[in-house]
């Protein structure tokens, strides 16, 4: 045998083991979830993105150690360990991209030596470049991306298949958080017939598990490739790098890599058997297709002693199969299939006909992904695309009693954001062996939790066994001379509370069996001293009953003890023989109507989950203040400023010496002075009240319209007045003519006549009137200048003494000659031309206007 030698340590790695090893997981898109809380939660400060492969470990106490996607590592503070990044030419031989990329296994003896086993994705795009580096085409001519992903090399592989590796990290380097040693760094394993010109293109599959020896102190690290398992031991003298080989159906040739590698591995718990899952059987690396469902699920004996796998057995076949899993105790299977559907099947591997006993325990509406047991028993479910994991909560149940859910109130993770992929991470499936109680011999959890309340001591028992050693354990840390089989526990009342202990048990039976594991979380509280209280509720004057807030106890009680509100529960009674008998409870919807006429309450007070109590609550019933609470809209005139104008709380027949006021802007008078817009409210309460109203004023400002006139007087027809209200007025206006009455909407009066005219513009929202005098000009169209009095003069109208002075005029005759020129200060035209009478005839005006504005046109002189 060639062995890997490290020196030996007196105390045994493995039996150390206590299943904090499996307590953090990363995986997907920075995604990761931790067992160290109950439930388990998500974890979001991970650095590693995976499609598929992924490996984390932690120690005995649950404290990270590392996490790898095959590639690269990651220690316990996120950092990548310098001897093996991947993207700087020091990474290792796995893939992300494979099922199971990596899988780190402890030392037996050597608590700061660590395996990370690597495995690739055997990519036929590589295996077509062999031996140079690909990929290449069937023809074995260099491309340069890969046809599956569009990218190339180093960004989606190395251009290598490398088959199965492993390297050794040393948690003593760089200063503690470890680091790959160089000269241990991917160590090839021999998983493939080396003669064969075909296997060695290929190497491996993508499927790797470990479980622990038959001795307790080793452990079998299993691949599989075409029809083989490889089977390498590891014990404390390191690992033996001569696999057993174990030739067993069903045969997937290397011609339908790489798809025919993609399935997980798994051990069960107890060592004794294996399941594989085999995506497809006819995958056709030539032109891409045939990944259709030809795959199959197996099952095998598998022996702990020597590593022999034996009793193949198909479960299923016609199926693309991804994931695979045991439940904790060992009696039923399960896998993430495609048949036609995705589903999650189940068998029951104490019936006389397992492949028989299938059972679909759920339909999905993701693709095939990742299972992984826990170390709380339950089997975690991995949505691709999604920010959850799904569980299986009951795996040890048959069928749908194993109770599978995508629900976070049924026990799937939310992942806070981050998102899963297909893979979760492997681990030592001996590591979720089912573990011996030492809280109640009737429990079955992994974990066992104890909550105590006002009591300072307890006792963790397990069996006595004849001829039996018990090694108890705190923290980790084995308790010296506790040897006996019950174990004492004991904390001082001074202790700062809650308390958690972890407590773990070893049981060697002495007869070449594995120890014996039970462990126990203890948490210790101390009870808060609530004192009965009050609960009041305000009701209006004409409301025949008061309904109270029941959820206000909760914070009451939270704040006479200092304790977090989310640490209290509670249950309503309406007298204390219920609450003490814990009959007819109270809905505990917040809103409860007294119509019952109850003055009390009794309510059951569960504080951590454990420490109860009865509070007697005195239900007070006020009423609010009976006051005119209509909301006010309030106009400021900002002509007004800075006058205040005033806001009286108070508009009805009220006393205002029966209330107490407090307004928005501190002052607590009756009423309150304003000169700018703003939102304000006063409360209202009477004095030795808890009851209070509020009301709202919203003031507005407003003034009176600035404004500008638009007189079109050109046109002798439509002849018109529009107003512009200026950018500075802030009201909302109408308008008249003449007079301040009958004042419209529109700021447009048409169809005028020449004239002097007032324009009013008054103010909706009360704040004025303003007015101005404009001219509308008249052009005669003609004149008679005949002496009569009547028409004898040409000439402008419409006009005021103030109103467009120093208008020029100008009179031509059809030939353009200047016949008169003069201002509208003037007479006008007499229709002469140097005292001679101008015969009857049409004559042309020019008009300039003081704005600069020139009007043209023509009229008729008649005699």
């Amino acid at each position: 045998m060639n062995k890997v030698i490290f020196s030996i340590f007196l105390l045994s790695f493995w039996g150390a083991l206590a299943q904090g090893e499996a307590n953090n997981w990363y995986f997907g898109s920075q995604a990761g979830i931790t067992f160290n809380t109950n439930p388990p939660s998500a974890l979001t400060n991970g650095q590693l993105i995976t499609n598929e492969g992924c490996s984390s470990i932690s120690d005995a106490n649950g404290n990270l150690l590392m996490y790898t996607d095959g590639r690269t590592i990651w220690n316990r503070n996120h950092q990548i360990m310098s001897n093996a990044d991947y993207f700087n030419g020091t990474g290792l031989n796995g893939d992300p991209s494979s099922t199971s990329s990596g899988l780190i296994v402890p030392h037996p003896t050597n608590p700061d030596l660590y395996f990370v086993f690597t495995i690739d994705e055997p990519h036929h795009e590589n295996a077509n470049a062999y031996p140079n580096q690909g990929p290449a085409n069937s023809n074995g001519n260099s491309i340069p991306l890969y046809t599956d992903t569009n990218q190339g090399v180093p960004e989606t592989d190395d251009g290598f298949n490398n088959g199965l590796n492993y390297s050794i990290v040393d948690l003593s380097l760089d200063g503690g958080l470890g680091n790959v040693i160089l000269s241990e760094r991917n160590k090839k394993l021999i998983t493939y017939d080396v003669i064969d010109s075909e296997q060695i293109k290929y190497k491996a599959s993508e499927k790797i598990t470990a479980v622990r020896g038959s001795d307790c102190n080793s452990v079998w690290v299993i691949t599989h490739f075409r029809n083989k398992f490889y089977a390498f031991f590891i014990d404390q003298t390191g690992i033996d790098e001569t696999p057993m080989i174990s030739l067993v159906p069903p045969l997937l040739e290397v011609t339908n890599y790489r798809r025919a590698a993609i399935g997980y591995l798994k051990a069960s718990p107890l060592g004794d058997k294996l399941l594989i899952a085999h995506n497809t059987t006819n995958f056709n690396p030539i032109d891409g297709n045939g990944d259709f469902g030809d795959g199959n699920v197996y099952i095998y004996d598998f022996d702990n002693l020597t590593g022999a796998v034996t009793n193949p057995l198909e479960l299923i076949a016609g199926v693309n199969a991804y994931g695979v899993e045991f439940s904790q105790d060992g009696t039923k299977a399960y896998a993430t299939v495609d048949d036609t559907s995705n589903k999650i099947y189940q068998w029951d591997l104490n019936s006389t006909d397992i492949p028989s006993s299938i059972t679909s325990i759920t339909n999905l509406s993701v693709t095939r992904t990742a299972l992984q047991l826990g170390p709380d028993g339950k089997i975690y479910h991995s949505l691709r695309s999604t920010s959850t994991l799904g569980v299986i909560t009951n795996p040890n149940e048959l069928g749908t009693a194993s109770n599978y859910s995508q629900s976070a109130s049924q026990g799937a993770i939310s992942l806070n954001g981050r998102i899963a992929t297909f893979g979760l991470p492997p681990f030592i499936q001996s590591l979720f062996n089912k573990r011996i109680p030492i809280v109640d011999t009737t429990t079955d959890e992994v974990i066992e939790e104890v909550s105590l309340c006002d009591k300072y001591s307890y006792t963790l028992i397990y069996e006595d066994r004849p001829g039996a050693s018990y090694v108890w354990k705190k923290e980790g840390d084995i308790l010296f001379g506790e040897t006996k089989y019950f174990l004492e526990i004991s904390i001082p009342t001074s202790s700062n509370f809650p308390l958690q202990e972890n407590y773990s048990l070893e049981v060697d039976l002495n007869t070449g069996e594995c120890p014996l594991i039970g462990v126990a979380r203890v948490t210790f509280n101390k009870g808060p001293k609530y004192n009965n209280t009050e609960l009041i509720a305000c009701k209006k004057v004409q409301e025949e009953f008061a309904s109270f807030d029941l959820t206000e106890i909760n914070t009451i009680l939270a704040n006479d003890t200092q304790v977090n509100p989310n640490e209290i529960n509670l249950i309503f009674y309406r007298n204390f023989q219920d609450a003490d008998l814990e009959n007819n409870p109270i809905p505990t919807s917040p809103s409860f109507i007294n119509n019952e006429g109850l003055e009390s309450l009794f309510v059951k007070v569960i504080t951590f989950g454990i420490c109860t109590s009865i509070v007697e609550v005195d239900l007070t019933i006020q009423e609010f203040p009976d006051v005119n609470l209509d909301d006010e809209l309030v106009i400021y005139c900002i002509e007004d400023f800075p006058n205040p104008i005033v806001l009286d709380a108070l508009n009805g027949d009220e006393n205002s010496s029966n209330y107490e006021f407090s307004w928005s802007t501190g002052e607590i008078s009756q009423n309150l002075g304003v000169n700018q817009a703003e939102l304000y409210s006063v409360e209202i309460k009477e004095p030795n009240s808890s009851c209070s109203v509020f009301k709202t004023f919203e003031v507005i400002e407003s003034n009176i319209a600035d404004f500008e006139v638009n007189v079109e007087d050109s046109s002798r027809d439509n002849k018109f007045i529009e107003i512009t209200i200026n950018r500075s007025s802030l009201g909302i206006y109408e308008y008249a003519l003449n007079e301040p009455i009958n004042f419209q909407e529109s700021n447009r009066f048409k169809n005028l006549n020449p004239g002097i005219y007032t324009v009013f513009v008054r103010d909706k929202l009360g704040c004025g009137v303003s007015q101005k005098t404009v001219s509308v000009l008249g052009i005669m169209e003609f004149f008679t200048p005949n002496g009569d009095g009547i028409n004898d003069i040409w000439k402008i109208s419409g006009l005021s003494g103030t109103n467009q002075q120093n208008i020029q005029l100008e009179i031509y005759d059809r030939y353009g000659k200047l016949l008169a020129s003069f201002t509208n200060q003037d007479r006008g035209w007499d229709g002469t031309y140097t005292g001679e009478n101008m015969p009857t005839d049409d004559y042309w005006f020019r008009i300039q206007f003081s704005d600069g504005r020139v009007e043209t046109g023509n009229f008729t002189l008649k005699r």
